[in-house]
């Protein structure tokens, strides 16, 4: 009788087990991760996309980080296939790492790293050979046409940009003949965001002063060498300008930490 009984518990428990559909496979992992910095204003950041799992019971992601070989440590989650890190630290280099989640909690390995650094050649530069001078690397610039305005994306040295040498042009010992202003004036660069390069025009105007035959009346004639250049800007500390005549010296340049407006980048 007691044998009965337990064959026949078991087979209610066997037939409850069997009838319960248990689902313990993964969800699929996240695939083409994106990431990348950005320090426009109020939105200073690595940001991280990835392509949404096709699964329909994914119920989050959960984003991970670590520096050099440290072990990924959990910063946050998302439904969506975007999240923003504002922890981060100037010129610091961060892996980043997702895990997918489905609804009854079965997690995914976690991706490959995306590598990101904390380094964008956007704002302003200070010319280390001319005080209180400054030259922006514009982001997304806005370009206005005849026909309206558009925005260009990248990054951009602006075309006009001017450089004074000197300017003599107040100064009255000048004499006809005499190089009264100098400058030069850089035509649109755009640069890589991977290595921080570009290259593009600089004309090399100087202004005389010149007289009329019968020397009655002084003008002013521009004389203008336009030269080939190289930006390189890879280096916040250590940025380059050089040009392919030997008769301009290089410039160097140096991130100021700020926007285009003059804010400071970092509070």
């Amino acid at each position: 009788m007691k044998s009965s009984k337990s064959r026949f518990l078991f087979s209610i428990v066997f037939l409850s087990l069997s009838s319960c559909n248990i689902d313990e496979i993964p969800p699929e992992i996240v695939s083409d991760v994106r990431g990348w910095f950005t320090i426009e204003s109020n939105n200073i950041g690595v940001n991280l996309a990835w392509s949404e799992v096709s699964d329909d019971d994914i119920d989050k992601y959960i984003i991970f980080k670590s520096t050099g070989n440290s072990i990924p440590q959990e910063i946050g989650e998302t439904q969506s296939n975007y999240f923003k890190d504002n922890n981060v630290e100037w010129l610091e280099s961060y892996q980043y790492f997702i895990r997918s989640v489905d609804d009854i909690g079965n997690e995914s390995e976690l991706t490959d790293s995306v590598l990101v650094r904390v380094y964008s050649a956007s704002g302003n530069w200070e010319l280390s050979d001319y005080d209180s001078t400054y030259l922006c690397i514009d982001h997304n610039q806005l370009i206005s046409t005849s026909s309206g305005s558009f925005q260009q994306r990248g990054y951009f040295l602006t075309d006009g940009y001017e450089l004074v040498i000197n300017d003599d042009s107040n100064d009255s010992t000048f004499f006809v003949g005499d190089t009264i202003i100098s400058k030069m004036l850089f035509s649109s660069c755009n640069l890589d965001s991977n290595t921080w390069a570009g290259n593009g025009w600089m004309t090399f105007q100087t202004t005389v002063l010149d007289t009329t035959i019968l020397g009655d009346t002084v003008n002013i004639t521009n004389n203008n060498f336009p030269v080939y250049f190289d930006m390189r800007l890879l280096d916040p500390q250590s940025g380059e300008i050089d040009f392919s005549s030997p008769l301009f010296e290089d410039l160097r340049l140096k991130h100021a930490l700020q926007y285009c407006n003059g804010n400071d980048i970092f509070n």
